[in-house]
């Protein structure tokens, strides 16, 4: 390789050394100014490198689908023909030259780099590639090196190694960059909604509710006036939506037990279509049953006592799940 380096050097100088002996004419028409970090030809003036502040560029920030990559130059005095072609994903970032460095984005996931020197004029921007699995939204930093042979080293290096060595480093601003970063707009992340299921409320215990519904002599329709009487039951079924709830109806001792279980019967059963037809309430919820005179809470022999006989009530209780 050492060989291969120098003829490319001789391929380049002699020629070059040549031409300043044979063709003075030419020259002389030209205004050449090399001196410092200032090159010159004719009007045409560039800086190779400039002071920057390094701190004020690692302080922007990233986009989260980019990658910030900065190459750092080791001070040396190698020869020109040893500037580090410094590449990314086979393309061109700058010929960067010892004590120098450069910075670049680039695209997250799996990227290529490459250090190559340039006086073996291949153009081989691939040449001792390396793969990095590079993260969004992050600054990584590789310390470049090569010798005087043309052999490239490309080392990554942490942040605590890499600011200190850019303190005494210049940024390389001569050369035009191709590296473009055309990086996918990030994704976003659809974080799914979880289904908020409503809390149904349980009911702890059974309850009762008395229903004030009164029917007219051996007559089994209930009269609107009750509705609301009824409505209570429904509200509080709907309040309570796994309860299900029993309609008991009980009636006075007079007349005959089968005539006052078949008449209790069916006034429950109006109770229960009200229930449905009126309040929308699922059938299933629903059960009616007639006791008659069978369970009375108080003594028939005086009127007060056959009234408090004569009732309906709503007992609500929670639906036993199978």
């Amino acid at each position: 390789m050492d060989r291969m380096l120098k003829k490319a050097i001789i391929t380049i100088v002699f020629p070059t050394i040549l031409s300043g002996i044979s063709g003075c004419a030419v020259i002389s028409n030209s205004s050449i100014d090399n001196e410092g970090d200032s090159r010159r030809v004719n009007n045409v003036m560039w800086n190779n490198q400039i002071d920057t502040d390094f701190r004020t560029l690692l302080a922007r920030e990233v986009d989260t689908n980019e990658t910030r990559l900065v190459f750092i130059r080791k001070n040396d005095d190698d020869l020109e023909q040893t500037s580090a072609n410094i590449s990314v994903n086979n393309r061109y970032q700058v010929s960067l030259h010892p004590g120098n460095y450069t910075a670049v984005n680039s695209c997250v996931g799996i990227n290529q780099l490459s250090a190559h020197a340039t006086g073996f004029k291949d153009n081989n921007l691939l040449a001792n590639k390396q793969d990095y699995q590079l993260d969004g939204g992050q600054t990584y930093f590789f310390y470049v090196d090569m010798d005087d042979s043309g052999k490239s080293t490309l080392e990554q290096i942490t942040t605590d190694s890499a600011l200190p060595l850019l303190e005494t480093k210049r940024y390389q601003a001569h050369q035009i960059s191709r590296v473009v970063p055309n990086c996918a707009a990030p994704m976003a992340v659809i974080v799914p909604i979880p289904e908020v299921l409503p809390v149904v409320p349980v009911l702890a215990e059974k309850v009762t509710i008395e229903l004030e519904v009164l029917f007219e002599t051996d007559k089994s329709v209930v009269r609107p006036e009750y509705y609301s009487k009824i409505s209570e039951v429904a509200s509080f079924m709907s309040q309570y939506q796994n309860t299900i709830v029993t309609i008991e109806g009980h009636t006075d001792s007079r007349a005959s037990e089968y005539y006052n279980q078949a008449l209790s019967q069916r006034r429950v059963d109006a109770v229960k279509e009200v229930l449905i037809t009126q309040f929308g309430i699922d059938p299933e919820r629903l059960n009616a049953i007639g006791y008659g005179e069978s369970q009375p809470r108080a003594t028939n022999d005086t009127a007060a006592g056959r009234q408090l006989n004569r009732r309906v009530v709503a007992v609500v209780e929670e639906r036993v799940n199978n």
